[in-house]
């Protein structure tokens, strides 16, 4: 596959079809994407299994980019990949994937430890790693707000 056609691939599937290039909260868009994919495929994007290999793939695909910073806004399947881990085991109602989409735009913008460490780590590992990191803990919150209520 040639160079040109290859980065363009690459920026096509990080992008989320180029929905990264959002001009406003790129990264809440990527989140909203990931919940309509929840919501339309919900037995796919939300299986363990899926979730493991998404986030293998973009790791992969980032870490072969030439990308012009840490992390460039541009950049939104981890995004996709934090949702989906937020909703591993949860049902895929629009209530719960809106409960889902809150807390994982929270723990992903908060960063509670150690996930503002596992962001330093090198290239695609952080930029996918944290947001799974902050869909595991949305995810946790979702099952002890389900057990309260």
């Amino acid at each position: 596959m040639a160079p040109n056609l290859a980065s363009k691939i690459s920026r096509f599937f990080v992008s989320c079809g180029y929905l990264g290039y959002s001009p406003l909260v790129p990264g809440t868009v990527g989140s909203a994407f990931g919940c309509a994919l929840l919501f339309l495929f919900p037995a796919v994007f939300a299986h363990p299994v899926f979730v493991i290999l998404l986030a293998l793939l973009a790791t992969f695909v980032i870490n072969r980019m030439e990308l012009p910073d840490k992390d460039p806004h541009f950049v939104v399947i981890d995004e996709v990949a934090g949702m989906c881990a937020t909703m591993v085991g949860q049902p895929a109602t629009g209530l719960a994937l809106l409960k889902g989409f809150i807390l994982f735009r929270l723990f992903d913008i908060l960063k509670p430890f150690p996930i503002r460490r596992i962001e330093q780590l090198p290239k695609g590992w952080g930029i996918v790693a944290d947001d799974v990191a902050a869909g595991i803990y949305a995810n946790v919150a979702l099952l002890i707000l389900g057990r309260l209520w």
